[in-house]
């Protein structure tokens, strides 16, 4: 019975959250220079952390690999976060 407890408490605290998602996405993102200065800035900085469309957009591995990877949904990106920090 011992061994199940330990196992079950193992898999729980191993088990990523969303803010760990959400961490691990942004520091992929902060190799870019653009995501840098984007979030020098405190209200953007705010935004990212806490809108709930940020967030969704960057709990998606693929959303964040196509920002990554393509200007035009960076700009989108940009412009979004820009627009929810108003």
């Amino acid at each position: 019975m011992d061994e199940f407890k330990d196992l079950l408490s193992y898999s729980i605290l191993m088990k990523p959250t969303s803010y760990s998602k959400l961490k691990l996405a942004i520091e992929e993102l902060t190799t870019e220079e653009w995501f840098r200065e984007l979030c020098k800035v405190p209200s953007y900085n705010t935004t990212i952390w806490k809108d709930k469309q940020i967030k969704k957009i960057l709990l998606d591995p693929q959303k964040t690999k196509m920002i990554k990877q393509d200007q035009y949904h960076a700009m989108e990106f940009i412009n979004l976060i820009k627009e929810l920090a108003e």
